[in-house]
């Protein structure tokens, strides 16, 4: 379960500051605190959600906004490492480019092969 919640911080750490709210600046420092301390991944899935919340429309592909009502009510129904991984998988490929570094474009390969072992 560690893990995951290194995957998590590290795709959000990779996220550019241009794509996110004024409020998620202010909410970082104890979310990455949260999502180190989680053991439970009904409240990760929380963190994911909160995550999402505070990405700009702009950070994010066009039909995620017809997916997403869907995809936070299924973040909150989660509790197991499959459905988290799966869920955070998701709202990473519906990320745009330019709201991510360079490093995460080359980093992304092996991390969603990370992911994917979640799967199995």
């Amino acid at each position: 379960m560690v893990e995951l919640n290194q995957l998590l911080l590290e795709f959000e750490s990779n996220l550019k500051w241009e794509g996110v709210t004024k409020e998620w600046i202010e909410r970082r420092d104890s979310w990455v605190s949260d999502v180190a301390a989680s053991v439970n991944m009904t409240y990760l899935a929380k963190l994911l959600v909160e995550l999402e919340s505070n990405l700009q429309w702009e950070s994010v592909d066009i039909q995620w906004q017809e997916r997403r009502d869907r995809w936070v009510e299924e973040c909150m129904g989660a509790s197991i490492v499959q459905e988290v991984s799966s869920l955070l998988l998701e709202l990473e490929t519906n990320t745009n480019w330019k709201s991510v570094t360079e490093e995460w474009q080359q980093k992304r390969e092996k991390w969603v092969q990370e992911m994917h072992k979640f799967k199995e």
